[in-house]
């Protein structure tokens, strides 16, 4: 019986009926809460929903019944790094993502490039972070103008909330609302941020290092990039000690040699150039 209410809530997943398949995937639950597939199809229903306090329960209790170690538990590992993203958790969804991505290699898994993009938005999330209390440190003013958006935002998702519990909007709208409040919140931030660095005339800006420097196994910047038979850049050091361990690339799970690896000048040039005019990149 609980597998048949797994298959409804499947059809109703691919329908796009996520609410009609979350509880369908609840209920498998309720009858057989040992089957770690039930977890993991609602983990990915409510990663749909954004509902990422439960995409975190629901990860954790697939990861447990799988076994941290087993190959099987690396979906799960990887919506659960994006639940903790989506918690503002970006630290500890980096350890989870990156120790995830180390053993996918290890393993040859096909979650080897969700886990990769998941590392690096973690990266960024916590540089993000950092830049934040770097600029607000740097102007008292931009602090407290910040400090006034997110001081709205949490009014806002506050009143939000009140609707949901009296009943007077569903949970759809609430979460469409939400996300947008958010939204509204980050760009309104982004474009004080812009206003800040014209008038300080650049003293004042955020530093962001663009995904094309960043290499997909190390997540550090490229100094030496090679270019894969598939079209994709790795720093020289990295990708060789995978391709000898693994022969295989790490993207299309081709079979692969180091002798398949080419040099990526303009990438380079690239590299060098940004870390020329961006020292602080260094420590990224």
């Amino acid at each position: 019986m609980s597998f048949e209410l797994k298959e409804r809530g499947n059809q109703l997943y691919k329908e796009g009926d996520y609410n009609g398949a979350e509880e369908l995937y609840s209920q498998a639950i309720s009858k057989n809460p040992r089957e770690p597939t039930f977890f993991t199809n609602r983990a990915l229903t409510r990663t749909k929903l954004e509902k990422w306090a439960g995409v975190e329960q629901d990860a954790r209790a697939a990861v447990d019944l799988y076994g941290q170690k087993s190959p099987n538990s690396l979906k799960s590992r990887w919506y659960l790094a994006q639940a903790l993203l989506g918690l503002h958790r970006s630290q500890e969804a980096y350890e989870v993502a990156i120790d995830a991505y180390r053993a996918s290699l290890t393993a040859k898994s096909g979650q080897t490039e969700n886990l990769s993009k998941t590392v690096l938005r973690a990266k960024q999330a916590i540089w993000a972070a950092k830049e934040t209390s770097r600029l607000r440190e740097m102007n008292q003013t931009l602090t407290t103008m910040e400090q006034l958006i997110e001081t709205d935002l949490k009014r806002g998702l506050d009143d939000l909330q009140g609707q949901l519990d009296r009943g007077a909007i569903g949970e759809t709208g609430f979460l469409e609302d939400q996300k947008a409040l958010r939204e509204d919140s980050e760009k309104n931030i982004q474009n004080l941020r812009e206003a800040f660095r014209i008038a300080s005339k650049g003293e004042v800006q955020e530093r962001v290092v663009p995904d094309y420097l960043v290499d997909g196994i190390t997540f550090e910047i490229m100094h030496d990039p090679v270019i894969t038979p598939s079209g994709t850049s790795f720093d020289r050091i990295g990708i060789t000690k995978y391709v000898e361990q693994s022969g295989v690339d790490p993207i299309t799970r081709a079979p692969s040699s180091v002798n398949d690896l080419r040099p990526n000048y303009a990438l380079k040039a690239a590299c060098e150039e940004f870390l020329t005019n961006n020292g602080w990149a260094v420590d990224w």
